[in-house]
């Protein structure tokens, strides 16, 4: 009953979210919360924190319990005296000590052939040459780049959306504009039967008619299989299972550019942009993670110092046992002279890494900042590209209506109301389609300068 109930509940809210209009902000706030690929970013977010904690614990003591056990060969014996010899020269000299020498002359045992013994072990490095600090720096950025991937990941989920969701909304208008110039060479074509049965035209127009119907219904079944495709990108994205939506989500009816919503000049995108965008801050990360690691790999080089110390157990069975003490602590020192691992090379490669970075970074800059500006003047000409359509649409329009009225005048052809119709559909899409790079280009530019809510401004 319980899986029922939730199944109903779950169509129930899949149906309430194809009834309504989905705008493009709910939509991106839908994604943030329902895509895999984000939720995993934020997984591996988490896991670099847990890491990041864990890199702090470094400056504990290492703290350790062992034990163990041993059997002996042969107990540990002790010889009072080491020649029986001289031992039987002195019993012979002094026979009144000759029953306390026959007890001397016996091994005394300090140790049994089983020692079992455990251990509290501390060691507590005092001086290291700044590995501990380096290495938490580094963990730190890391931390932090993490976050800026997740950040990233967002932006770039934003541009997606906006590509496939104004993608679906263009793909609806294109199929409109092409279903109405199948409706009015269909007209045409119903018009020019006519005519024919009156016998004001002849059959090769009524047969050039037909063909631009069926030229138009063609174009209208591509543009319908063109939207289907855009849909099921958009519900990927959306990680909607279009199977389970009684009608299709729908979307704005058009993409319209409001001539009085102006962007803010170059230079506070070009500012922002360099500013704020995370894959930038990375880089600029990689600089920092490269300085640090030369320190550390310098550290190599310095000695090490440890406090460390030990409190043991055994079981008090033997005299050996008996006399060792229980704990015990002292201040080590080692310093590598001489290593296998490489320790100059590996400075080397570390400084180098530093001015890879640096080069990366100077050159991510340069390229920032000519996307950000070829993207503003995008922005702006696909802005004028189209309002100046809107005098070629009027004249599509207006030489439309001149060559129906001519044609059932009977001086006009078929094939030049067919040019017409074709004539206005194609500035009508070609209008529809600069709107759409029109608002990917503005999705762009406010992503690479984190001026998403900005964004929403243009289309209200």
């Amino acid at each position: 009953m319980k899986i029922k109930g939730f199944l109903l509940l779950l169509g129930v809210a899949l149906n309430a979210f194809s009834a309504e209009y989905l705008e493009f902000q709910k939509a991106y706030e839908y994604v943030l919360s329902n895509n895999d690929g984000l939720k995993s970013s934020e997984s591996a977010t988490q896991k670099q924190e847990k890491l990041h904690q864990g890199t702090k614990l470094i400056y504990l003591p290492q703290v350790s319990l062992s034990a163990f056990y041993v059997r002996l060969q042969d107990p540990i014996n002790l010889h009072l005296f080491s020649s029986m010899d001289n031992l039987g020269n002195l019993g012979a000299s002094m026979p009144a000590l000759a029953p306390l020498l026959q007890g001397l002359s016996q091994p005394i045992t300090i140790q049994d052939q089983n020692i079992t013994a455990g251990a509290l072990n501390i060691v507590y490095p005092l001086f290291t040459g700044g590995k501990r600090y380096f290495a938490n720096a580094i963990s730190d950025l890391m931390y932090q780049d993490s976050l800026l991937a997740l950040k990233l990941k967002k932006l770039s989920l934003f541009e997606d959306l906006s590509k496939l969701y104004y993608g679906v909304v263009l793909n609806e208008q294109i199929l409109h504009t092409l279903q109405d110039s199948q409706e009015g060479h269909l007209t045409h074509y119903e018009n020019a039967q006519k005519l024919q049965e009156k016998g004001q035209i002849a059959r090769l127009e009524v047969l050039q008619a037909q063909v631009n119907y069926d030229k138009a219904t063609i174009n209208v079944q591509k543009a319908n299989d063109s939207l289907v495709i855009a849909r099921m990108a958009l519900d990927s994205i959306l990680n909607i299972d279009s199977k389970n939506l009684t009608e299709p989500t729908k979307l704005i009816s058009s993409i319209k550019i409001d001539n009085e919503k102006t962007l803010k000049p170059l230079e506070y995108f070009i500012s922002q942009t360099l500013d704020v965008y995370p894959a930038l801050q990375i880089m600029d990360n990689k600089i920092k993670q490269s300085e640090q690691l030369t320190r550390m790999e310098f550290s190599s080089f310095l000695p090490e110092v440890a406090l460390f110390g030990s409190y043991m157990v055994n079981d008090q069975s033997s005299i050996l046992e008996k006399s060792i003490p229980n704990w015990f602590v002292g201040v080590g020192a080692k310093w590598s002279l001489i290593t296998p691992t490489g320790r100059i090379q590996k400075y080397q490669a570390s400084k180098i890494a530093t001015l890879e970075a640096n080069y990366a970074t100077a050159q991510a800059r340069k390229d920032l900042k000519t996307l950000c500006e070829k993207t503003y003047n995008e922005v702006l000409s696909y802005k004028q590209q189209y309002f100046s359509l809107d005098s070629s649409i009027e004249l599509a329009k207006e030489n439309l209506k001149l060559r129906e009225k001519a044609f059932l005048q009977g001086i006009s052809t078929s094939a030049e109301v067919s040019d017409a119709r074709n004539m206005l559909s194609l500035a009508l899409i070609e209008q529809q389609t600069i709107a759409y790079n029109y608002a990917i280009s503005l999705a762009r530019l406010m992503a690479l300068s984190d001026n998403i809510e900005d964004f929403y401004r243009f289309f209200q």
